[in-house]
């Protein structure tokens, strides 16, 4: 199978400059899978053009965590942060979740901050980072799979990336 990788962001519509403009940006997604491993936290990290806009989470629990007490998973720019998402139960049903955001976390989600610097050879980057904590007695199951929707952003003043 081949692949096409572009440096972004993409725009597609048919009419740019009149009245019935109607160019808008791609909707973008990357997903990560969490397992328990009997006692810790686990983390993934999900990196992302600096500056993009989340536009949804998708938590899909497969295998509920059976932690003693809770099991939560969370979404920040670090492990355990809330920055976009906190508080989802994966302890207590399976099934396709999509979090209660507040409003500061819509904020944040606006506009996702530079985590990794611009370097010669990478353009800058936002470290998302997805987190299921359990409490109480260790977790022996569950699997948890999360998506990130994002647009790109096409401020190139504001996030210039060389």
């Amino acid at each position: 199978m081949s692949r096409s990788t572009f440096s972004g962001p993409i725009k597609a519509g048919t009419n740019k400059y009149n009245t019935y403009a109607n160019v808008g940006t791609t909707v973008l997604n990357q997903y990560t899978a969490l397992t328990q491993n009997g006692t810790n936290a686990v983390s993934q990290t999900l990196y992302i053009p600096a500056g993009s806009r989340i536009v949804n989470i998708l938590v899909d629990v497969n295998v509920v965590w059976n932690s003693g007490t809770s099991a939560t998973l969370s979404v920040g720019t670090a492990a355990a942060g809330t920055e976009y998402a906190s508080s989802v139960d994966v302890k207590t049903a399976t099934g396709r979740i999509t979090p209660t955001f507040t409003a500061t976390q819509l904020t944040n989600m606006l506009s996702t901050p530079i985590d990794v610097a611009a370097t010669g050879t990478y353009d800058a980057c936002s470290a998302v980072v997805v987190t299921v904590t359990p409490v109480g007695t260790a977790a022996t199951t569950g699997t948890v799979n999360v998506t990130v929707v994002y647009t790109q952003t096409d401020d190139r003043n504001t996030y210039n990336t060389q």
